[in-house]
C-alpha cells in the first residue's frame, strides 16, 4: 500500500481545511512540559542586553576565559604561536595542523580522567575534553600573498582539509580558583592527546560496512593516502578519517559520537567528463544520491586527490556517518557505524532504555529532512565497557512521522519496507538494508516520514545514569525553503505583517516528543511545540532583516505568546542543568535581530509562557555552539565558532586586504575559541 503523504504541504492543507493552520494546535499539549500548576519561573541571572560588541559578554557577577583557540598546540615542544601573522598563527601544513587544534569547534565533551559508571557528580582536577572542528574558512585559515585572497598551494589545501576533524585533549581544573586549563601531551603519540582528521584511520562497521560504493571510494582512499603514509595499521580499516563534524554526544560506557555534518561541501571536480566518474553516473541509485547532496556544490580549491570526483566518484559514501571515538583509547581506530544511517548528521545524543538498550537520537540538519532514532540489538553492560564499543553495530533505524493531531510514531527504515511503496521516475530498488543505511534519506521520504525545519540538534534530559527520561527536544533552526514555505502543525509559520499569508520560518523553533511510557525505545510518541524563537513583544512583530525584508519575527502561536523576556532567533543546540532549565545556543540571530549569537536558558517545566533570559554573547561573526556544563555545575563552556566571518551588515569577509570582522580573542587575527564561564563567588552557573 502506498504511505500517505505527511509532507509540510499536505498537513498544512489538511489543518486548514479542517480547523485553520494557526487554530490546528488547539487540542496539542502546547505550552506544558510535565504536569504543573506552577508558571515558569526564569533563570536567576540578570540578562545580558542585545549588542553587536566584538566580545564575548557575560552577566554581572561573571567572568569568562578562553579554554583553548584554533592552532594551540596539543603537545609539549611544539614551536610557538606567532599572533601576529595574517592566517594560521604557525606554519600552516598538514603535519602541524594535525598536532594543533583545529578550527570551527562546535561540539563539546567532557569525560572523566578515569572512565567509572554512573559518571562523576561533583567537582574533579582531571578530565578529557573532545571538541569536533565542523568547516575551515579558506580565506581566513589561508589567506593568500601579494594581493591573493587565498593560498592555494598544495601544502594549504592539505592543511585546510586537516582543520577539519576532532580534537581529544587532557585538561585540568583547580576547584579553589575555577581555572581549567590544557594539558599538554609529552609527545606526538605519547599520552591521549591526539587529533583525528580526514586523514585518519577509520573502520567501517554495520550492515553497510561492506557497501560496493564504501569498497570503492575506500580502496581509491588507500592508494592516495598509502602512496603518502602507508597502508592502514589496522586491517580493513581505511584512511577517511572525519571531516564536517558538527554536533555530537558521548555514550554511558565513556565514549564520544561525532556527527558527520555537510560532507558533501568538501568534494570537488577536477574533469567533469571522467570514465571513472561516467561510470559511476550510469548508476541510478548514484544519480539520485548525487542530487539529493549536490556533490561538487561549493568547494572549488581542488585538493587531495581522494576527494574529487573525477578520481573517486564514490568518495561522499564515506562520510554521512556517526563516528565513535574512545578518548582513553588512542589505539582504538574510530568506528563509523553504517547502522545509524547516512545523512547530513547534527547530533548523536545516546540514552538508556528501560531495558537498557541505547537509544541514539540524530537529526539532518537540511531544509525538509527527518529526525532519526536508533535504538541498539543488545544491552549495556555496566561492567564490561569494552564490549560496549559494538552496541551501535547492531540495531534498527527509526524515522520520525508527526501527525495532526499531536501524536508520532517511528518508521522502522528496512529494504522490505521501503521496497514495498511504489518507487517514483529515477527512483531504484534497495537491495539490501545496508544500501537503506547508505541511502537513508531516500528510505525516509518514501516511508512518509514528517520533512522539518532544519532539525540540528535532538537531545533527552536523562538521569545519572544515562536512563532517558522519555522528553526529546528538536531544535528546529528554520526553514527558507520555497517547498517548505507552508508548513504544517510540527513546523508551524507565522502570520505574514499584512495577514495575507504565512511566513517562511525565519527564526526557527523547538520541538518536544514524549515516549509512549516514557521509554525511549517506544514507538509511538506525543509532541508538541515547546517554544517559537522570536519576538515575544506581540503576534505580529514587524522586523527588518539583513536581508532588507520586513518580516512577522513573533515568537506567538495560536494566539498566545510561548515566550516572554528576550528574543532570540535561529536555536540550534541545547544542554540541561540539574535545576530543569534548557541551555540553548544560537546561530542566526543577527539574521534577524541586532544581536551577536548567544546563549539562552529558560525552563523545561511549568504552566505558560516560557521566561527565556540570555545568558552569554559571543564576537561579532560568530556562532555559539556546543553547551556543555560541568557535572558539579560551577562551569559554562561552549565554542566561539567561525569568528569575525561577516561583519554586523551580514557580508561575508573574502579576503579583504583589511582583514576579517573581529580580533577575538587575543587582539589580532581571529581564531574560533572553547571558552568557558564561571560564577565570580564560584557558585552554580544560570543562578
Amino acid at each position: 500500500m502506498p504511505v500517505r503523504s505527511n509532507n509540510f504541504a499536505d498537513l498544512a492543507c489538511e489543518s486548514l481545511s479542517r480547523r485553520g493552520f494557526l487554530t490546528a494546535t488547539a487540542a496539542l499539549p502546547a505550552l506544558s512540559l510535565m504536569t504543573s500548576e506552577a508558571d515558569a519561573a526564569p533563570a536567576g541571572f540578570k540578562a545580558v542586553a542585545e549588542n553587536r560588541l566584538d566580545t564575548v559578554v557575560v552577566p554581572e557577577g561573571y567572568a569568562w576565559q578562553p579554554l583553548i583557540s584554533w592552532g594551540d598546540p596539543l603537545f609539549e615542544g611544539m614551536a610557538p604561536l606567532d599572533l601576529t601573522k595574517r592566517g594560521a598563527p604557525f606554519a600552516f601544513t598538514r603535519a602541524e595542523q594535525e598536532n594543533r587544534f583545529g578550527t570551527h569547534n562546535d561540539m563539546l565533551a567532557l569525560f572523566p580522567a578515569n572512565w567509572a559508571y554512573p559518571w562523576p557528580e561533583g567537582s574533579v582536577t582531571r578530565a578529557i575534553m573532545c571538541v569536533n572542528h565542523e568547516a575551515v574558512s579558506p580565506f581566513m585559515a589561508a589567506p593568500g600573498n601579494d594581493g591573493q585572497p587565498i593560498d592555494t598551494s598544495v601544502e594549504a589545501l592539505e592543511a585546510l582539509y586537516a582543520c577539519m576533524g576532532v580534537s581529544v585533549f587532557d585538561v585540568a581544573h583547580d576547584p579553589a580558583s575555577g581555572a581549567w586549563s590544557v594539558v599538554k601531551g609529552p609527545a606526538v603519540g605519547v599520552g591521549r592527546n591526539r587529533r583525528v582528521t580526514p586523514y585518519s584511520e577509520v573502520v567501517f562497521d554495520g550492515s553497510a560496512a561492506n557497501h560496493p560504493w564504501i569498497a570503492k571510494a575506500g580502496a581509491v582512499v588507500n592508494e592516495v593516502e598509502g602512496a603518502r603514509s602507508g597502508a592502514p595499521k589496522v586491517k580493513g580499516a581505511i584512511k577517511a578519517g572525519t571531516f564536517q563534524n558538527c554536533a555530537g554526544g558521548f555514550t554511558p560506557w565513556g565514549t564520544y559520537l561525532t556527527a558527520e555534518e555537510n560532507f558533501n561541501n568538501q568534494f570537488f571536480t577536477s574533469d567533469k567528463a571522467s570514465p571513472a566518474l561516467a561510470e559511476a553516473q550510469a548508476d541510478a541509485a548514484f544519480a539520485v544520491d548525487q542530487s539529493i547532496y549536490r556533490y561538487d556544490n561549493v568547494w572549488r580549491l581542488g585538493g587531495p586527490a581522494q576527494f574529487d570526483l573525477s578520481r573517486n566518484p564514490h568518495g561522499p559514501s564515506l562520510y554521512g556517518w556517526i563516528v565513535e571515538i574512545d578518548p582513553y583509547d588512542p589505539d582504538w581506530r574510530p568506528h563509523k557505524h553504517t547502522a545509524l544511517g547516512r545523512k547530513c548528521n547534527e547530533c548523536a545524543a545516546t540514552v538508556l532504555s528501560k531495558t537498557n538498550k541505547a537509544v541514539v537520537y540524530t537529526g539532518d540538519d537540511s531544509n525538509n529532512q527527518f529526525v532519526y532514532k536508533f535504538v541498539s540489538r543488545d544491552t549495556f553492560d555496566p561492567t564490561n565497557r569494552i564490549a560496549n564499543r559494538a552496541l551501535l553495530t547492531h540495531g534498527t533505524l527509526y524515522a520520525a512521522r508527526l501527525e495532526a493531531d499531536g501524536t508520532g510514531r517511528w518508521i522502522a527504515l528496512t529494504a522490505a519496507a521501503a521496497n514495498r511503496v511504489p518507487r517514483g521516475p529515477g527512483e531504484t530498488a534497495f537491495a539490501d538494508d545496508g544500501d537503506v543505511m547508505v541511502r537513508c534519506r531516500e528510505a525516509a521520504l518514501r516511508l512518509g516520514a514528517t520533512k522539518m525545519d532544519r532539525p540540528e540538534d535532538v537531545e533527552s534530559p536523562t538521569d545519572g545514569s544515562f536512563r532517558g527520561t522519555g522528553t526529546v527536544f528538536v531544535m528546529c533552526t528554520g526553514n527558507l525553503s520555497d517547498s517548505g514555505r507552508a508548513g504544517n502543525v510540527a513546523n508551524p509559520r507565522r502570520k505574514t505583517i499584512a495577514g495575507d499569508g504565512l511566513e517562511r520560518n525565519y527564526q526557527g523553533h523547538i520541538v518536544r516528543f514524549e515516549e509512549a511510557r516514557q521509554d525511549p525505545a517506544a514507538l509511538t510518541f506525543t509532541w508538541d511545540i515547546f517554544a517559537v524563537a522570536g519576538d515575544p513583544s506581540a503576534e505580529v512583530a514587524p522586523v527588518t532583516n539583513l536581508e532588507g525584508q520586513v518580516v512577522n519575527a513573533s515568537s506567538w502561536l495560536n494566539g498566545k505568546p510561548t515566550t516572554t523576556g528576550d528574543r532570540f532567533a535561529m536555536p540550534d543546540n541545547i544542554t540541561f542543568d540539574h535545576r530543569k532549565f534548557c541551555w540553548i545556543t544560537t546561530d542566526g540571530t543577527p539574521e534577524t535581530f541586532p544581536c551577536n549569537d548567544g546563549v539562552y536558558v529558560l525552563p523545561m517545566v511549568g504552566k505558560g509562557p516560557r521566561p527565556v533570559k540570555r545568558f552569554l554573547t559571543v564576537p561579532i561573526g560568530a556562532e555559539c555552539c556546543g553547551p556543555l556544563l560541568a557535572w558539579d555545575q560551577k562551569t559554562f563552556f561552549c565554542g566561539v565558532q567561525h569568528v569575525g566571518a561577516e561583519n554586523v551588515k551580514g557580508q561575508n569577509y573574502r579576503g579583504e586586504a583589511t582583514g576579517p570582522y573581529s580580533n577575538f580573542p587575543n587582539g589580532g587575527w581571529p581564531r574560533d575559541s572553547v571558552i568557558f564561564v564561571r560564577r565570580q563567588d564560584g557558585g552554580t552557573v544560570g543562578t
